[in-house]
């Protein structure tokens, strides 16, 4: 409650006065993140778009960059080339997005305000205000070769807007009921948590039924700051995955800092997370535990085509109370959380970009959970204090001369014990699921994916993820499970990625999206998953296939 006294005093009395001209923010898993990855790679160092490591990202400043891109490319200035493809996608991102355009009058039809444009249900816009109402819906049904079903039942309302120039707001409400393949149901009872949600209930004995509510409050205080109040998720790198922060985990409340001066981005996260905790989730007469999580990460342009990041957070259990130190948006977390003497837990992290050719880019991630010199540099040895993990990709765009075909391949490496403290209330963890890597630790994965859109209205869409994980043997903590105490691990020594019973894991998906209206679409998908585990009967091959349609929402996948 602390927490959100401070930040709420902070919010709503004295920013208004401070406000100026803003807006809310692009979703993640949104399709516009498609043309914005590309324009990210083309324009090489793009001042908004090269610093999009942190998201979601603020459409205001996103759009009336988009609209500079649209004109240097009509009157010819352009260093980049766009496809035919491009070119559609760049005219629908402004419709989509015309409240924040110098042409809002898109294709408007004197209607009222239902359907004025053909990309939303309705919109009006006026001098001191403005609003996007959409619809939400996902009804997507399948068959698996375990013999069951599957399905995904949302309704929900997407709103956002803006009023006198001052406040933005956005708010998404839907209902869910589905059921999913089981090795989900198995990791719903390992980790006593739905993937990506908070509370649930039973739903017809193997489903599972939620209600999902996220939205907030955005504020520009300035040329160069924005402040997001939220309850929603965040994305922290430039990979498919993430070691730093994910939007795997449940929905939190947090405080977004950002600001962004010439080739210097830095963004400063206070949230209010959910801890482990051990009964049901379908309890609602107990009140679930709470954990405060505190970010900074600086992003800097260093050479045209090469973007350096730092990074660092604290993790504080909440039976300490809120600390008012955390709100400092410029200080050392290690330095503050030792002067506070509480067993938090911090990780300290790098992060690169690099635009390498006109259209491929490298970039990774380094996270140091522990840092002992000693054990650095006699690595073979295996000490349990190398907690650390490292992620390496790279990004192809038109790959082989085959315009909108991008590659995009990946790994990821995590080493036992990474993301876990000596106190489990602190691990790295929302609402008893990963806050980075889905899978949580001791593990070694590799990620291709390929796109084409080969038409402004069709994607297909091929994905293959192979990870090995190293698994409790007999009861022993091997370092994967991150809501355990690394105090009890099995041994100090010898340990690598995989120790323990080795399992491993193949998962490739084929998608073909039909965008048949405006932000409505629909999917077909196939997928494979095999696992295994050494010297144990505990494996499985199967096939999954779905199809539906979907509106304005990103697919529900279960990629792990």
């Amino acid at each position: 409650m602390q927490f959100i006294k401070y930040v709420a005093a902070f919010v709503f009395f004295i920013l208004p006065f401070l406000s100026k001209a803003q807006s809310d923010y692009i979703g993640l898993g949104d399709k516009q993140y498609i043309l914005l990855n590309r324009l990210d790679v083309k324009l090489k160092n793009d001042s908004i778009l090269g610093f999009s490591t942190v998201k979601p990202l603020n459409r205001q400043r996103v759009v009336q960059q988009m609209e500079w891109i649209d004109s240097l490319y009509k009157t010819g200035n352009a260093a980049f080339y766009l496809s035919k493809v491009d070119k559609e996608n760049l005219q629908c991102f402004l419709e989509n997005n015309a409240e924040f355009t110098k042409n809002y009058s898109f294709n408007i039809r004197k209607n009222k305000g239902i359907f004025t444009t053909p990309q939303h249900l309705y919109a009006v816009k006026d001098k001191a205000f403005s609003i996007v109402i959409d619809p939400v819906l996902n009804s997507q049904y399948g068959k698996t070769t375990e013999a069951t079903k599957t399905f995904i039942n949302t309704r929900g309302i997407l709103i956002r807007g803006q009023i006198d120039n001052k406040l933005g707001f956005y708010t998404y409400i839907s209902d869910n009921q589905e059921e999913d393949p089981l090795y989900v149901q198995s990791y719903v009872s390992k980790w006593n948590a739905l993937p990506g949600q908070g509370f649930f209930k039973q739903f017809q004995n193997t489903g599972y039924d939620y209600f999902n509510a996220r939205g907030g409050v955005t504020f520009n205080t300035g040329k160069y700051f924005d402040l997001q109040f939220a309850y929603d998720k965040l994305f922290v790198g430039n990979g498919y995955r993430s070691l730093f922060l994910s939007d795997f985990s449940s929905n939190y409340l947090f405080l977004r800092f950002t600001t962004h001066i010439g080739k210097i981005n830095y963004e400063a996260i206070l949230a209010q997370t959910t801890a482990p905790f051990s009964w049901p989730v379908q309890n609602q007469h107990r009140a679930v535990p709470a954990n405060y999580l505190a970010i900074h990460h600086l992003s800097w342009q260093m050479t045209k085509r090469f973007n350096f990041g730092l990074y660092e957070n604290v993790m504080e259990s909440g039976q300490n109370g809120f600390r008012p130190g955390y709100l400092n948006p410029i200080i050392f977390y290690k330095a503050i959380e030792q002067d506070y003497g509480i067993a938090g837990k911090t990780n300290i992290g790098f992060d690169f970009k690099w635009n390498a050719l006109n259209n491929v880019q490298f970039y990774g991630q380094l996270l140091f959970n522990e840092f002992l010199m000693s054990e650095i540099v006699h690595y073979k040895r295996g000490s349990w204090e190398n907690k650390q993990a490292l992620q390496l990709g790279m990004k192809y765009i038109d790959a082989f001369s085959i315009k909108n075909f991008d590659l995009q391949v990946e790994t990821n490496l995590i080493r036992p014990y990474t993301y876990t403290n000596t106190d489990s209330s602190t691990a790295f963890t929302n609402f008893n699921q990963p806050l980075a890597h889905p899978l949580g630790a001791n593990v070694r994965e590799f990620i291709a994916i390929a796109q084409l859109q080969p038409l402004h209205k069709l994607y297909i869409t091929a994905k293959a993820f192979y990870f090995e994980q190293g698994t409790d043997s007999a009861g022993l903590n091997m370092g994967s499970n991150i809501l355990k105490s690394y105090d009890t691990r099995a041994r100090d020594y010898w340990l690598k990625i995989g120790s323990g019973n080795l399992a491993k894991t193949l998962f490739t998906s084929f998608t073909v999206s039909v965008e048949t209206l405006p932000n409505l679409f629909v999917d077909g998908n196939i997928s494979y998953r095999t696992y295994s585990v050494a010297g144990n009967n505990n494996s499985s091959n199967n096939v999954f296939y779905s199809f539906g349609i979907r509106w304005n929402i990103a697919r529900r996948d279960f990629e792990f």
